[in-house]
């Protein structure tokens, strides 16, 4: 972080003043130039996270398939990113190996979340210069909820599905009953693996001057974590669409961001909605 670059507001508000202002198209088009010297967005990736939780019912084998399928060219997302330019990139975070259920014992080791942090960095391998991030992750609401609950210092009411109170009252009670020292240790307490690569993909963008757009739950929760450590390591990051899981108000509240797009404006988790974000930007480079 010592080493990431910082905004060209100046820039930033050249661009967006040519645009008469433009509302949203001019504040997105700014938002990228800031970053990127010029508001274009030549090598965009949606990059998606698949993990598996213990207890989900077929969550294994549920995901691997969601994940084939993608990767094969199918679903919604790829159809879009083709339309936008954009690559889709999905990585298997040993879906074979569920994350052990945080309601009775720590979901993983720091260690282990250690590694899968540096695995998501692998999201920038390709070099984008436009960054999309979710998950494919059956069950990662319930986690990210957790997280986000506990390093906002809100309780199990105020995040939780009704369907997951009891789970994740229990999650934060066990995890809180550990200690945990840092935002580590909190990561291994609750989970999931997609939460933790989302957190180095994230990182690993700000270190590059990589924008990044939101597009699940779970990197909501991943930039809260990340900002949790590291306030400045947040600041090229927009959320593509509000939400009406009540962990998502809380998580954008940590981040002080307000969504791109309305709520359902486009289906979220799989990268859709940010590519409705990149379309917006393609408009206002257009003009």
């Amino acid at each position: 972080m010592s080493d990431a670059p910082a905004p060209d507001l100046a820039r930033e508000a050249e661009v967006r003043s040519g645009l008469d202002g433009g509302g949203l198209p001019g504040e997105l088009a700014g938002w990228v130039a800031a970053w990127r010297g010029q508001p274009v967005v030549r090598r965009p990736i949606v990059a998606l996270y698949a993990s598996a939780l213990e207890g989900a019912a077929d969550g294994p084998a549920r995901a691997r398939a969601r994940l084939e399928h993608l990767a094969q060219g199918g679903g919604a997302v790829n159809r879009f990113a083709r339309a936008q330019g954009a690559g889709v990139e999905v990585f298997d975070l040993a879906l074979d190996r569920p994350v052990r259920d945080a309601a009775e014992q720590p979901a993983a080791s720091p260690r282990e979340v250690a590694a899968t942090i540096a695995f998501g960095m692998e999201a920038v391998a390709k070099q984008p210069d436009f960054l999309i991030l979710g998950d494919l992750t059956l069950e990662s609401d319930r986690a990210a909820a957790a997280l986000i609950a506990a390093l906002t210092g809100q309780p199990a009411e105020a995040v939780a599905r009704p369907q997951d109170l009891d789970w994740t009252g229990r999650a934060l009670a066990r995890a809180a009953a550990a200690r945990p020292a840092s935002v580590l240790d909190w990561l291994a307490q609750l989970g999931g693996r997609e939460v933790a690569a989302l957190m180095g993909a994230i990182l690993a963008a700000r270190v590059q001057g990589v924008p990044v757009v939101l597009d699940s739950l779970a990197s909501v929760a991943a930039a809260v974590a990340l900002h949790a450590v590291a306030p400045e390591g947040v600041r090229h990051v927009k959320a593509a669409s509000g939400s009406d899981h009540p962990a998502q108000a809380h998580g954008l509240g940590a981040l002080d961001l307000t969504p791109v797009l309305a709520a359902g404006a486009a289906h979220g988790g799989e990268g859709v909605a940010g590519l409705a974000v990149l379309a917006v930007i393609r408009m206002a480079v257009e003009a």
